[in-house]
């Protein structure tokens, strides 16, 4: 009777241990980065940050003993539109002309340091995402999540872009060949992933906009102090000009806000009705700068992605002079693209 007792724990024994085939694994919830909007002509850079979730599951409970520890690696490659092998900057591209540059950083340092990388044949091979799982209390599941930042760059490539007036998405695609998730379970984890029990793909996009642009930025104009106005007063404005390259556009002057005609401006005094007349030209002898109307000149030119400086002239005519105080007007500039 005692025999057959032994026996029958050997054969439960076995029985355990000869069970169905382990099916621990692992998984990943990726999701996209979506930038915001850039102008080519930015100067400051776009983020866009999200968060991986891995989730590892032990489904037997002889394995979550012999095998309670999980290794996961994260690697990382160029992506659609990027070098192969340059991967310290990784590129967003519509398949064309227009490009951006930008990278995934393990932390909000975004350093070169912290660039995520670990494919083989990169340039950012030693900087794989690695991290160990281990399970006690027998069946269940473990998650971690992997923050990551994303930086996309205002730099010279960006400007270099010829948008083009309907702007341009830009893109780059991971999956199987670029992005991969692997996995050990193990005893002790001394392995990492060198003989992966698991691997998975991670699929993914990054994207962003590349809207055309101007920026334009203008001081004041200031006539010299005068008693009396009985011959020309002159002056200048400097105006800065920055838009996308091979952008068409007009750059068109108020009439100000004490005169419906922009041929003939007025300035008036801070502390009454009294008005001077006054000019605002596209050169120091050259025709009335407007908005087209009454038959002044609008000014017109393509950007080059670089800042340019247009002068904006300023003529009071001779006239009758009035009484003495400060006068102003307040012009709108605006340019067209």
């Amino acid at each position: 009777m005692m025999a057959r007792r032994w026996l029958l724990l050997l054969g439960v024994l076995l029985a355990l241990l000869s069970g169905p085939a382990r099916a621990d694994n692992c998984t990943i919830a990726s999701s996209d980065f979506a930038f915001a909007s850039v102008s080519s002509i930015s100067s400051s850079d776009v983020y866009a940050s999200r968060t991986f979730v891995v989730t590892c599951n032990w489904t037997n409970f002889l394995g979550s003993l012999l095998t309670p520890n999980v290794t996961v690696c994260l690697t990382l490659g160029g992506g659609t539109n990027s070098s192969a092998s340059d991967t310290a900057t990784r590129q967003l591209s519509n398949g064309g002309a227009v490009v951006a540059n930008y990278n995934i950083y393990t932390d909000a340092s975004y350093s070169a340091a912290k660039v995520w990388g670990g494919w083989a044949g990169t340039n950012t091979a030693s900087q794989g995402i690695a991290f160990q799982l281990v399970k006690s209390g027998g069946v269940g599941s473990l998650t971690q999540n992997v923050p990551l930042y994303a930086r996309l760059s205002a730099d010279a490539t960006l400007a270099a872009n010829a948008v083009g007036v309907d702007n341009a998405a830009v893109t780059s695609n991971f999956g199987a060949g670029s992005a991969l998730m692997q996995y050990q379970f193990s005893l002790t984890g001394v392995l990492g992933c060198l003989i992966p029990t698991g691997s998975v793909a991670i699929p993914f996009q990054v994207s962003s906009t590349v809207i055309n642009d101007c920026n334009i930025s203008i001081g004041n104009l200031a006539f010299p102090d005068s008693g009396m106005l009985s011959g020309t007063l002159s002056s200048s404005a400097s105006m800065s000009l920055r838009c996308s390259k091979s952008t068409l556009y007009r750059l068109l002057l108020s009439s100000g806000v004490n005169s419906a005609n922009p041929a003939a401006r007025r300035m008036k005094n801070v502390n009454s009705t009294e008005t001077v007349l006054y000019q605002l030209l596209d050169a120091p002898s050259g025709n009335a700068w407007g908005d087209g109307n009454n038959g002044t000149t609008v000014v017109s030119g393509q950007g080059d992605g670089t800042t340019v400086t247009k002068v904006v002239y300023g003529k009071v005519p001779s006239q009758s002079t009035p009484s003495p105080g400060d006068y102003k007007d307040t012009v709108t500039v605006t340019v067209q693209f």
